[in-house]
């Protein structure tokens, strides 16, 4: 009977919880904003009480359970259902994937801290109830709060990998959590704190390095957000025509410096309907003394 409660709430939860994607998805896509001439969507956040009524449901099937488990899902889907603000770029160049990758990175080595604080916090709780085993589980989450500094970023790319890696700790907390509670003691779930937190460690840090790599976010695929790809080839190996409609879009991103030199650079190498284009567009920036 220990074993079959724990057990039951996740298949319960697991079920609500992919229903609840689906219509958090649906919600977003009917929700999604028309673009800008950047090609920058902005996400209408739903802060309706309606909207968590699901999610709420779920915490109170956790509760069954643990009362820890059931705050800890709820905080967890609070922060995934933040945005970036509306000064944030959704542009991603090198510096991007850089800040980006550090997250897997964190994601790959931290099991080297978390993993002996686990056990020293359980070994503290051996003999404790459930709530007391779920809580000592979720204790490591501590090590994990400088991430939290991602969601300050300015980069829409690294708020959301932020939010990703969130997903994925809450994730191996949650695993961990159940492995503890599910048998008499809890050494009776190690091989599914072996099996279920090893899978997402190992596959979880690879799945989020190959999107970086690839320039994508499978969170705001999920969010209808559109990524701006930053081309890390030379200004001048452009055609006029893309430096215009490059320097339109850095315009769109507020980056100044970026668009004044795509619009000279088209001014330079472009026919006479290019270079007013440019003309017009190094006067929105007050550069016409530049050329």
């Amino acid at each position: 009977m220990d074993v079959l409660v724990p057990i039951l709430c996740l298949a319960i939860v697991v079920f609500l919880a992919l229903a609840a994607l689906v219509v958090l998805t649906l919600n977003s896509g009917d929700k999604k904003e028309s673009q800008s001439a950047s090609n920058q969507s902005v996400n209408k956040r739903n802060t309706g009480w309606q909207s968590w009524v699901l999610f709420i449901g779920i915490a109170l099937v956790l509760a069954l359970w643990t009362i820890w488990g059931a705050l800890f899902f709820l905080a967890v889907v609070w922060l995934m259902r933040q945005s970036p603000g509306p000064d944030s770029s959704f542009s991603v160049g090198d510096n991007e994937k850089k800040t980006a990758r550090r997250v897997y990175t964190w994601l790959f080595w931290s099991p080297i801290l978390t993993v002996p604080f686990f056990l020293s916090a359980i070994l503290n709780a051996y003999d404790g109830s459930t709530n007391e085993l779920v809580f000592a589980a979720l204790m490591p989450l501590i090590i994990h709060t400088p991430m939290l500094l991602g969601l300050t970023s300015k980069s829409a790319f690294v708020y959301r990998h932020t939010q990703q890696g969130i997903l994925l700790i809450a994730l191996r907390a949650g695993m961990a959590s159940l492995a503890v509670s599910m048998g008499r003691s809890p050494e009776d779930g190690l091989w599914v704190f072996l099996l279920g937190n090893g899978s997402l460690w190992l596959f979880g840090s690879i799945w989020g390095w190959n999107q970086i790599q690839r320039g994508e976010c499978w969170w705001m695929k999920q969010r209808g957000e559109t990524i701006v790809t930053v081309s890390a080839e030379p200004v001048e190996s452009f055609a006029p025509e893309k430096h215009i409609a490059r320097s339109r879009e850095f315009i769109g991103l507020s980056k100044k410096d970026d668009a004044k030199k795509h619009a000279l650079a088209a001014f330079r190498d472009g026919d006479r309907e290019v270079r007013l284009d440019a003309v017009k567009i190094l006067e929105t920036l007050d550069e016409v003394e530049e050329f």
